[in-house]
């Protein structure tokens, strides 16, 4: 079920109902809310609820067994582990692997023909298998003690805003929520509402517009150079407009049902390195990532030379849970590149210049270095993504010249209300009548600007 859909329009409007009614009824309200996040992830593929549930059992029993049998906590732990990242290896990566290594094999003469899947990708799954995940590992450490109530750990893992598109929570702060009874004022349903007037605003205005433009110039055989990275600095900010759009109907949506989820971005084109971006960009993915994959490898605490390469092997892990396609591992490696770069050459000096104008150019500078990451990222063939890299992109002629300006223009426009909203955040209290005339202003642009709806969320892919 998609948030810009009418279906989920009516769905909320009866899970709010329902949500208000058993307010002071915790269990009944958690049952409920658990019954239609089901209802939610099984709306059009129903067996996409069998995987869920089946995450859902594994670390709910590794959690209690961590703690009843100490002797086999590293069992336990394992059998989370290989069996969350078993599904999710099955069902996004094994028709990748397959493929490569059938071709690998014909490269060496040897004939072999691998059977592949033919089923859909369950959507969510790199997200609630991550947050699922977590949980389990959380009670090995001894941070978190194991939940004994079925429903309301199901009901971490298959919270229906969150669930297919994130962020990744973390049970410390989803689950002391659920257990316990929520209560709503005037001012978290004002900032529910401005948050999911805001979201829809960048989903249907912003992102889905822009996309327009993003297509028709990667569907070109061969884009002029100047249009083609006018169309990679567009998709950078599709993407952006795109996926934070759904995290703020995500926040917004379980804020009015009493939930607060976390930030996964902090305006990350205001970013000038790459540390600076990947504390702004997807941030329940990025500090996913720190805290249970890169602090367990070895080297990462110990030596630089460690920490270094640990950062190339953590980026393309990263690039990989993105998607099973070489473009994702390249995207992926390129920024763990940059950020081995950036670490070991540049940090020393770039942090004892204190201007202004360096600052700016730095956030001028990185939003260039992303503008190659997007294209990376937007373009799966390879052959094609070498002929971008390997020609002159100031080759063009005049009227190329100008339609490639025409398209760095539009870029620009649709960036604008993106630039407002981030220059306007510390300011928002502080605005007064101005709030609701902005979310008015944003509500009429969805009406007579706004894309009809049905386009999917670009993270529903991963």
């Amino acid at each position: 079920m998609q948030f810009n859909s009418f279906e989920f329009a009516f769905f909320f409007i009866l899970v709010l109902a329902g949500a208000i009614v058993l307010a002071r009824h915790v269990r009944a309200r958690n049952i409920m809310l658990l019954a239609a996040s089901y209802v939610f992830y099984g709306y059009v593929h129903p067996w996409f609820c069998l995987l869920l549930a089946a995450s859902t059992l594994l670390d709910y029993a590794a959690g209690l067994a961590i703690q009843r049998v100490p002797g086999r906590r590293k069992l336990w732990l394992l059998l989370s582990v290989l069996g969350n990242l078993g599904m999710l290896g099955t069902f996004k990566y094994y028709n990748f692997f397959a493929v490569n290594l059938q071709a690998a094999l014909a490269g060496l003469g040897l004939r072999v023909s691998l059977p592949v899947l033919r089923t859909l990708l369950p959507v969510g799954i790199s997200f609630y298998t991550f947050q699922t995940l977590s949980y389990t590992i959380d009670v090995y450490r001894g941070r978190l003690a194991p939940r004994r109530r079925l429903s309301d750990f199901a009901l971490f893992v298959s919270f229906f805003p969150q669930l297919v598109a994130g962020p990744i929570e973390r049970a410390a702060n989803l689950l002391p929520q659920i257990e316990r009874e929520r209560t709503l004022d005037a001012g978290r349903i004002e900032t529910a509402l401005y948050l999911l007037v805001w979201g829809y605003f960048k989903k249907l205005v912003v992102a889905d517009n822009l996309a327009l433009f993003v297509d028709r110039i990667f569907l070109m055989p061969d884009p002029p150079g100047l249009a083609l990275w006018a169309g990679a600095a567009g998709f950078a900010v599709q993407l952006f407009a795109d996926f934070s759009a759904y995290t703020d109907i995500a926040r917004g949506a379980a804020r009015l049902l009493g939930f607060e989820l976390m930030r996964n971005f902090r305006a990350p084109f205001a970013a000038s390195n790459p540390g600076d971006f990947w504390n702004r960009w997807h941030i329940s993915l990025t500090t996913w990532i720190r805290d249970y994959v890169y602090r367990a490898l070895p080297g990462s605490a110990s030596s630089r030379a460690g920490a270094l390469r640990n950062q190339v092997i953590v980026f393309a892990l990263f690039g990989l849970w993105h998607g099973a396609g070489w473009n994702f591992i390249l995207w992926g490696l390129y920024y763990g590149m940059a950020a081995v770069i950036y670490l070991a050459a540049f940090r020393p000096w770039t942090r004892k210049i204190r201007a202004r104008w360096f600052a700016a150019l730095s956030v001028v500078f990185w939003f260039l270095l992303n503008t190659v990451g997007a294209l990376l990222f937007r373009q799966q063939d390879l052959g094609m993504l070498a002929r971008y890299f390997t020609r002159n992109p100031l080759l063009h002629t005049p009227e190329q010249a100008v339609l490639g300006l025409g398209l760095l223009g539009v870029v620009a426009g649709f960036s604008a209300p993106l630039l407002l909203q981030a220059a306007l955040r510390p300011h928002w209290e502080r605005l007064g009548v101005a709030r609701p005339a902005l979310a008015w202003a944003c509500l009429a642009a969805v009406a007579f600007l706004g894309s009809e709806g049905g386009i999917e969320f670009v993270y529903f892919a991963f």
